[in-house]
């Protein structure tokens, strides 16, 4: 009996599983080296999978922090120092994925260039660094803080996009997120294929786009090509030309001092200030606008089926034509449709068989001409008492 309970004591003792201290975390997932290195260097990160993210202090080192890397992926993990560049490289051999979410924390110094590419993460710069920035993501968001010099290009296959203030020149590519940048200090070159679009200010040329939202736009500096393929655009002030499209909303313009054209094919126009030359056109809205002309050029503005509406100022220079023409029978419709001006008309007619609304003004003895038509609506002409 007593041999038996021996046997048993031995059998569950061995039955107990046995438990070993695990490893500390920061050697569990974790890996960590630093670089000494100079002011203007380059900081080269190329990943198969994992999130990007940089911070930016006043030292002469970069500190390189990997997070979440499982076993399989240390013996890829590559980190060297060539010259003043720093290179982070973590090839998967055919895998994108890991087992645990990688993080790559890196510290830079605050005078420092970039280059950022990963194919499954966020891209994040924090802080401010006076540097170039280029970077690519084909899976997350790209989030950045000031860039106080140098240049700016990056990309996203799957995610938005937000920046601070970028003193020189910015490039943004979205497939499938929305854009917001702060002020840009050069030009601005910004596209979404399934986004809306902010942008606070842009002192020299401004390129936005996208196929599915909004544009939203502050002051520029320069030219301005805007378009979206389904969204209300607004710009506020435009120093030199201007060139608007939607295909789906309205558009709205602060100002601009060189050639504007505006094109919805669903909305209203409303342009304000404009010194220079207008072409604006809508298939289904108003068309409202004020007019400076410069002598430079003709303008038109035409609606398939709204109310125009021009405003110029009393002193300038213009051969004003408009017409109106009228669908359906005449009859009915001669006294609906009228051009209402604060000018004296030279010429006014009303068409019966041509089922049109004609009229004339030659404002201080002529000079730029500029064309109003619609269909079915009404034209003013006021004075622009501003």
């Amino acid at each position: 009996m007593k041999n038996q309970l021996l046997l048993w004591a031995a059998a569950a003792f061995l039955a107990v599983p046995t438990f070993y201290p695990a490893a500390p975390a920061d050697e569990q997932d974790s890996r960590t080296k630093s670089f000494s290195v100079s002011k203007g260097g380059m900081l080269d990160v190329e990943v198969d999978g994992g999130d990007i993210r940089i911070d930016v202090w006043e030292k002469n080192e970069v500190l390189v922090q990997v997070e979440g890397i499982d076993e399989e992926d240390l013996d890829r993990l590559k980190m060297s120092q060539k010259g003043n560049t720093v290179i982070v490289e973590l090839r998967r051999r055919g895998r994108w994925w890991s087992s645990d979410h990688t993080r790559f924390n890196i510290t830079v110094p605050s005078e420092f260039n970039a280059d950022l590419r990963t194919s499954g993460g966020d891209i994040e710069l924090r802080g401010s660094l006076s540097g170039t920035v280029k970077g690519a993501t084909s899976g997350g968001d790209v989030t950045l803080g000031n860039v106080k010099s140098g240049t700016v290009d990056l990309s996203t296959s799957g995610g938005d996009m937000r920046t601070g203030d970028i003193q020189g020149d910015v490039t943004l590519r979205t497939s499938g997120g929305d854009i917001q940048l702060g002020k840009v200090g050069g030009e601005a070159s910004v596209s979404t294929s399934g986004g809306d679009i902010r942008v606070e200010a842009v002192a020299k040329r401004l390129k936005a786009s996208t196929s599915g939202g909004d544009i939203d736009i502050g002051d520029v500096g320069g030219e301005a090509n805007v378009s979206t393929s389904g969204g209300d655009i607004k710009v506020k002030k435009v120093s030199g030309k201007a060139s608007l499209h939607t295909s789906g909303g309205n558009i709205d313009l602060g100002g601009a001092s060189g050639d504007v054209k505006a094109k919805t094919s669903g909305g209203d126009l409303r342009l304000e200030d404009v010194s220079g030359s207008i072409d604006a056109a809508t298939s289904g809205g108003d068309v409202t606008a004020e007019l400076r002309p410069s002598g430079k050029g003709r303008s038109t503005l035409a609606s398939s089926g709204g109310t125009i509406t021009l405003y110029v100022p009393e002193t300038a220079k213009a051969t004003i034509e408009a017409l109106i023409r009228l669908d359906g029978r005449w009859k009915s419709r001669r006294d609906r449709y009228e051009v209402r001006s604060d000018f004296k008309a030279d010429k006014y007619e009303k068409d019966e068989d041509e089922g049109e609304v004609r009229a004339t003004y030659i404002l201080n003895g002529g000079g730029e001409d500029i064309e109003l038509r619609t269909v079915n609506s009404d034209i003013k002409i006021l004075k622009l008492r501003k």
